[in-house]
């Protein structure tokens, strides 16, 4: 009972907030062309990479961090995710960087709006990973239900954009940083350099695996806007984002409770691998029930819900949702890896991912039409992850 009132806190936020786009979808969806949704999601998907990789992952290293070096991580992960958004705005300003980023995610890609980005995402999740440290499950809630208001708001009711709504959303988490700013105790530069100096595995091993996780999950968006449109990224995107939604949303928060639970199983010396097994059994039952929803509910339904001018049909939903149900199945088991202190078993599994993806997106985007390269994208996807959730299951032991 513990876990599913853990599971429910953290969801509760996600879902609301999530239901609050959902409710403004019908009108943005008639406000903004799909070309305009496809800037968006490659942007999105900029601030999802940032948000993995902005802190160095010492904020996944406070889950695994005694008590008293908790407070030092925590200002490693600040340090890091302020050196990452000014990485990121000298690479933006750059010639290619520059050429990049427009012909990626669009002419709204600035070096500024990228920096801000990069510094905002940090901020967003080194507060929710320092709330679940705490064991702090409502306010982790509460952040993610802010983000996903603010940005529907700001896009509906301001005249700026999906772009400037979007890095709104994320400036929210700032307020919320302020509280744990106050309570985490510095220590000085010494200590703090002394503290990510032990736990260094998590930059040096986790940060490459993350990187290449995240840009994988990116892929998709970002090859569809550049090879074959920023409209075909927007249907893909909006298709992908409300049929995967409700899995996703309880595969976010079953992998935070998850990474709380099993740090505490294998930290009193027993196997989490009954109660892995268990995470997964649910959520594969989550995702096979969605799926025949899809089947026999997506294409009407969706169609009425987005108006005019929006892809629906059945094939081209059930090539999108595949993979994003796949993926939501096994990536919340992810935290074994970090618990079990296992990183390296973990990005062994990441390179063979970001390379079979890669191979696909590289040898078929822009020379097949785009629903046979959804369909290799589908048997790649459920072949890796067949790999992964056996590698973790071995680890869970």
């Amino acid at each position: 009972m513990a876990l599913l009132k853990q599971i429910a806190t953290v969801a509760g936020g996600s879902a609301a907030g999530q239901l609050i786009v959902f409710a403004t979808t019908p009108w943005l969806a008639r406000m903004y062309a799909p070309a305009a949704f496809g800037h968006y999601a490659a942007f999105l998907s900029l601030c999802s990479v940032f948000i993995t990789i902005a802190c160095f992952r010492y904020d996944a290293a406070l889950n695994a961090a005694d008590e008293k070096h908790v407070a030092p991580a925590y200002w490693a992960a600040f340090i890091a995710a302020w050196t990452t958004a000014l990485v990121a705005a000298c690479f933006a300003v750059t010639p290619p960087g520059r050429e990049l980023l427009h012909r990626v995610v669009g002419p709204e890609a600035s070096a500024g709006r990228v920096a801000v980005a990069a510094l905002a995402c940090g901020m967003f999740q080194l507060t929710g990973a320092t709330a679940i440290r705490q064991g702090h499950f409502a306010y982790s809630s509460m952040l993610r239900l802010a983000q996903p208001a603010i940005f529907s708001a700001c896009a509906l009711l301001l005249p700026i954009g999906l772009i400037n709504s979007c890095l709104v959303g994320f400036l929210i988490s700032v307020p919320f940083a302020a509280v744990h700013w106050r309570r985490q105790p510095w220590g000085g530069f010494a200590k703090i350099a002394q503290t990510a100096r032990g736990l260094r595995e998590f930059p040096l091993v986790s940060l490459p695996t993350a990187l290449l996780d995240s840009v994988s999950l990116a892929m998709p968006v970002w090859f569809i806007s550049s090879k074959y449109s920023p409209a075909d990224a927007g249907n893909y995107a909006q298709v992908q984002r409300l049929l995967s939604a409700p899995l996703m949303l309880l595969a976010i928060a079953v992998g935070q409770v998850y990474l709380k639970r099993a740090g505490d199983i294998v930290r009193a010396h027993q196997s989490a691998r009954p109660f892995q097994r268990r995470v997964v059994r649910y959520l594969l039952l989550g995702a096979v029930l969605l799926f025949f929803a899809v089947v026999l509910l997506g294409s009407p339904v969706l169609g009425r819900f987005l108006g005019h001018g929006w892809r629906t049909d059945t094939t081209f939903l059930m090539l999108v949702f595949w993979p994003v149900a796949v993926r939501s199945c096994v990536s919340p088991v992810t935290g074994i890896f970090i618990v079990r202190n296992k990183l390296r078993q973990g990005a062994l599994w990441q390179v063979l991912y970001f390379c079979v993806t890669s191979a696909v997106y590289l040898s078929l985007a822009g020379r097949v039409p785009l629903e046979r390269l959804l369909i290799a994208v589908a048997i790649s996807e459920t072949t890796c992850y067949g790999i992964y959730v056996y590698i973790a299951d071995q680890v869970a032991r």
